[in-house]
């Protein structure tokens, strides 16, 4: 069991869960796979009987030493225009990425220790993830006066951060190209020192903390595109770290402001951490002493996972992607009811998701001509519609993800909302009504979580999106973005007839019906209106 150690005049206790507890609270697919790297935890799993149920030889991630592509985890990428682009996707956004971020951690030992009471810096290129160990933060100049600047690169001077370890101090400056607030932590260990004394064993620490801390830099979290690539990034970066994915930790969100930080999809959290997450103005003219600390992967990289990321063309299903959102929806207890039947046929559930309600002035990217889209969707009568508002203030963030993950078919205007593609079920069809001029962003994230995407074509009788209220907002008015738009329902029943194809006839969802009730009779495939 993991403790925290609390000293002196600041104290963190928690609560802590075994691996035993809950055994793990893996998904069922992942436990074969996390306990590879974990043979102690194997033996226990071995007597637990619902965990021994997954248990699996010869099975690995992805990024171990000698995983064969035939043992890897998840399905195989397709529709690739080539293998140089197949390779391309596996190691830019695949587990092959990990396996890069864990080749570069291998050789960038920054501060090495001698004994196991030393203290440890290792980090991966660019310093875009590091781990540490023993490690000592004097925070005596956090705090000092209200500041509005969340990433100050100014926080720490000479032996204000460091540890008693070997440091090679070239190497360190070696990794300064990529300085950015959330793109690398090299602002922040730019002055890590080599210290005189061994900080887990100094008086001199305010609080001392003998488990594992993770900080954060967050992206804006009132976005879901941009806040879920913290969370995303998190989850890889355990991967690097080779984590069992146990909650025994602590998170402190790394702001230097003095600013609360908006987040509605705080829930998530609860997928890494049994811990209520702490700001780092918590420790403000406080000297921490962290036994385990973990520096993870950040929203922003350069060349980095999801934000513009590039993904080769053609080329879809990530299978870290997908582990991503089963080990979020399991985390979360969100269930899939499964594919639904209407008298022995399919009934395709169609979410539609509003970015406001009409009154609203205040949002863009608005459907004019709504009601008669859902006066369409209505007309086929194996399709059952719900319109929805994700409003965080009128929906908590676990029933949004319980519709999305029982959806078969999105369809939501360009915006946030559309990072709920990643948790739609396997064989659904994420539909980007319009992208208004954005082109890859969702596309992108829908291929890289493996599924079938469709957004507006005019088809033969060229019906373009009527755009309203252009110029209406004040800054932003030529921005396609900012206007609302009209859509030709003929076109709109045409292209959900192709949506609906595509789902009945996806290999993961005729699999899914077979199980539940048998072969998809022939005449049942046909569109009925």
């Amino acid at each position: 069991m993991v403790s925290f150690t609390c000293l002196s005049i600041f104290v963190i206790c928690s609560l802590c869960s075994t691996a035993r507890g809950s055994f793990l609270d893996l998904h069922p697919q992942h436990i074969p796979y996390v306990l590879l790297n974990h043979p102690k935890l194997k033996e226990e799993c071995k007597e637990n009987a619902n965990c021994s149920m997954a248990l699996k030889d010869n099975v690995c991630w992805g990024y171990e030493e000698g995983c064969e592509e035939e043992r890897r985890f998840g399905s195989k990428t397709e529709h690739c225009q080539t293998e140089f682009f197949k390779q391309n996707f596996w190691e830019g956004v695949d587990f092959g990425y990990i396996r890069e971020r864990i080749k570069e951690f291998e050789q960038l030992p920054i501060c090495k220790p001698k004994t196991n009471e030393d203290s440890l810096l290792q980090c991966s290129r660019y310093t875009r993830y590091c781990h540490g160990r023993n490690l000592y933060f004097n925070f005596r100049k956090l705090g000092v006066e209200s500041s509005r600047d969340k990433y100050r690169e100014d926080l720490f001077d000479p032996s204000d951060i460091g540890g008693s370890c070997d440091l090679d101090k070239d190497l360190l400056k070696q990794q300064s190209e990529h300085k950015s607030a959330l793109q690398s932590w090299y602002a922040e260990l730019e002055n890590f020192s080599q210290l005189p004394f061994k900080p887990m064993k100094s008086r001199r620490c305010d609080v001392t903390i003998n488990g594992t801390v993770v900080f954060m830099k967050l992206d804006y979290g009132g976005n879901m595109f941009h806040h879920f690539c913290d969370f995303f990034n998190l989850y890889a970066s355990q991967h690097v770290n080779g984590s069992w994915f146990g909650r025994d930790i602590q998170i402190v969100m790394w702001d230097t402001s003095s600013s609360h930080y908006f987040d509605p999809f705080s829930l998530t959290w609860k997928v890494f951490s049994d811990n209520p997450v702490i700001p780092l103005v918590d420790w403000a003219g406080k000297k921490v002493c962290i036994h385990d600390v973990m520096f993870p992967l950040l929203p922003r990289m350069r060349r980095g996972l999801y934000y513009n990321t590039y993904v080769p063309a053609g080329c879809v299903g990530s299978n870290l992607f997908r582990a991503f959102s089963q080990h979020v929806l399991h985390r979360l207890n969100i269930s899939q009811d499964g594919v639904q039947e209407k008298k022995g046929a399919p009934l395709l559930r169609v979410t539609l998701l509003e970015r406001a309600k009409p009154e609203n002035e205040n949002v863009y990217r608005k459907i004019r001509n709504q009601k008669d889209l859902v006066k369409v969707l209505r007309e086929f009568r194996d399709v059952k519609v719900k319109v929805v508002e994700y409003n965080w203030r009128e929906m908590p963030f676990e029933k949004q993800l319980s519709i999305t993950q029982n959806s078969d078919i999105f369809i939501g205007m360009h915006g946030a909302g559309l990072a709920h593609f990643m948790f739609l079920p396997d064989w659904a069809l994420a539909f980007e009504l319009y992208n208004c001029g954005d082109a890859n962003c969702y596309n992108d994230l829908a291929r890289l979580r493996g599924l079938n995407y469709m957004t507006w074509s005019n088809g033969p009788d060229n019906s373009e999106p009527k755009p309203s209220d252009q110029h209406k907002h004040h800054k932003y008015g030529d921005n396609p973005k900012f206007w609302n738009w009209w859509f030709d329902p003929r076109r709109f029943r045409q292209l959900i007839r192709e949506a609906r194809e595509k789902v009945l006839s996806h290999p993961a969802y005729v699999r899914a019906w077979k199980e539940r009730f048998g072969d998809i009779q022939s005449e049942q495939s046909k569109t009925e209106l």
